[in-house]
């Protein structure tokens, strides 16, 4: 049940930050990375959330033992 939490949370936080062209990471300033001004910062950690919360869903669901 956690593991679909955390996956959900992941899911959302990633799509709010590809509707809005900003990412907000613990490392990014106040303003967010921008899509246009630092797509490095921006695509790489969004990326890798993404990543993560669909291994998490493949874990709850229990395609992944």
């Amino acid at each position: 049940m956690l593991l679909l939490v955390l996956a959900s949370v992941s899911l959302i936080w990633v799509g709010y930050s590809l509707i809005t062209g900003k990412g907000y990471y613990i490392w990014a300033s106040a303003e967010g990375f921008d899509r246009n001004e630092n797509p490095f910062g921006f695509w790489f950690p969004t990326i890798i959330i993404l990543v993560c919360a669909l291994g998490m869903l493949l874990l709850a669901f229990g395609f992944i033992r």
